[in-house]
């Protein structure tokens, strides 16, 4: 039974990062239009979502993103969980969002990339948002809502595979009071499209940072704790290395770009549906089709949160 959904909105992008190439794709015309969305979300197999993430490229480049948002959310009667994932280029829009939706959901969520201090954040983003990313904050922390959270959200590479970055944004959640969460760079097609990017990705010792870091500082994070697990070949809710990957993406989860294509998620490139049909009919669960790790927060805390609901 379907669950959660990342929606991407548009791949249209205002960073540069290096980790990242979806601003590097020159073709944006197939974008879903809001009635597009509207006719998407309104298939029978949408109709018990509770956790949906709108994200891009930049999703507050879409002036219509509002009306888009709109069209999704009125098929959804069960949503609880709301994520904006944003780079915090645009801190107008991304508090109107948060006002906008608050009362949709149970809970909404912001999660605005920031990857070290100002000079390691415009390294790695190639643009200079770093002030941009502290005022989406501030903003959306002067609505005072009570169902709202900020998680700020950084993506390992070489750069900031240290302690000095780590604890920057670690010492920003704190004085605005909100949470933050990292993981380590990845490379897929379907998404990042960075596949033949190199230079970008921490390798073994990198990890091994990682988890000292987490444990000196007491720092739990289940997401990173299975991906650790699994890679050492322990046994986790994905299965492991040695026995295989047990995964429940296209049966709880979905990715969905923005031209309506429909993927298990955001690793697989295998198209299990499209904006016209929906869902194609037939198992979806990767299984042994894909010989992916479950690598991104998108997917593991859907197998957290819903995998009691798996067929």
């Amino acid at each position: 039974m379907l669950k959660s959904v990342n929606q991407l909105v548009t791949e249209r992008c205002n960073s540069k990062c290096q980790m990242c190439s979806i601003w590097e794709i020159k073709d944006k015309s197939s974008e879903m239009i809001p009635e597009e969305f509207d006719r998407l979300y309104l298939k029978s197999e949408f109709r018990n979502l509770e956790d949906l993430c709108i994200s891009g490229g930049e999703p507050t480049l879409r002036r219509d993103l509002f009306e888009v948002t709109d069209n999704i959310l009125k098929h959804l009667p069960n949503l609880n969980m709301l994520f904006l994932s944003t780079n915090g280029s645009n801190p107008k829009m991304a508090q109107g969002f948060m006002r906008r939706y608050s009362g949709a959901v149970k809970d909404i969520y912001i999660c605005p990339s920031i990857e070290g201090d100002r000079e390691t954040h415009k390294i790695i983003r190639g643009v200079d948002t770093y002030d941009k990313v502290l005022e989406t904050t501030e903003l959306v922390n002067q609505l005072n809502l009570d169902n709202s959270h900020i998680v700020f959200s950084t993506t390992i590479v070489p750069e900031n595979c240290n302690s000095k970055s780590l604890d920057h944004v670690r010492n920003l959640a704190k004085k605005f009071e909100c949470n933050f969460s990292f993981r380590p760079a990845s490379k897929n097609e379907s998404f990042y499209h960075n596949k033949m990017s190199e230079g970008f990705m921490i390798g073994s010792e990198g990890f091994d940072f990682i988890k000292n870091y987490m444990s000196e500082r007491k720092i739990s994070d289940p997401f990173l704790d299975i991906l650790f697990d699994y890679i050492q070949g322990k046994d986790t809710l994905m299965g492991s290395c040695q026995k295989g990957i047990k995964c429940l993406a296209g049966d709880i989860s979905l990715f969905i770009k923005p031209n309506g294509d429909i993927y298990p998620c955001i690793n697989s490139t295998r198209q299990i549906g499209n904006k016209e049909r929906g869902l194609f009919e037939g198992t979806y669960s990767l299984g042994d089709k894909e010989l992916c790790p479950c690598c991104t927060e998108c997917q593991v805390y859907p197998m957290l949160n819903f995998s009691q609901y798996a067929r």
